[in-house]
């Protein structure tokens, strides 16, 4: 049986549990330093069409492909700058489908989906800003049951702070 003390102990947790929030932080980010190397160059699907994660994945790949590209003719449009939105809802497709489309060479402008998706995303939360009314009765109940009373929560959307 192997022995430690409370000491070592406790500096391990501690040293560990900032390893953790240090992780926890770095996967929170949106932008992350990139380093160049051949495994983090491709996308997840490109991994996956490319046959470099196995045979299963590629064949799924290109059954994902024709889903894609039977779901873009049938409910998105594409407007004259070549972008390419959904019928249904007037939202632009995400960078996602767009990539396994235009690896089906589809007839669109992913550069033109991303520019007016970014402005549609823009609009959607200043619209939400606008109307916010910061949390009911109920949601603060529930946010005090959750981060205990007297904590500071911030709505990461507005960033406006509120206090339980």
């Amino acid at each position: 049986m192997y022995t430690i003390s409370v000491r070592m102990f406790v500096q391990f947790m501690l040293r560990n549990d900032l390893i953790i929030c240090a992780f926890r932080a770095n996967m929170c980010t949106t932008k992350r330093e990139s380093m160049e190397t051949e495994e983090n160059t491709m996308t997840r699907f490109e991994r996956e069409i490319s046959g470099s994660l196995g045979a299963f994945w590629k064949k799924n790949a290109e059954e994902e492909v024709r889903k894609v590209v039977a779901k873009a003719d049938t409910d998105a449009a594409v407007e004259p700058d070549g972008a390419i939105k959904w019928s249904s809802n007037g939202r632009y497709l995400m960078d996602d489908f767009c990539e396994k489309l235009e690896y089906a060479g589809y007839a669109f402008s992913r550069e033109a989906t991303a520019e007016k998706r970014e402005e549609q995303n823009a609009e959607s939360l200043a619209e939400y800003r606008k109307n916010d009314k910061g949390l009911t009765g109920e949601e603060l109940a529930v946010a005090r049951a959750a981060f205990g009373e007297g904590t500071t929560v911030v709505d990461v959307l507005t960033g406006k702070e509120t206090r339980l």
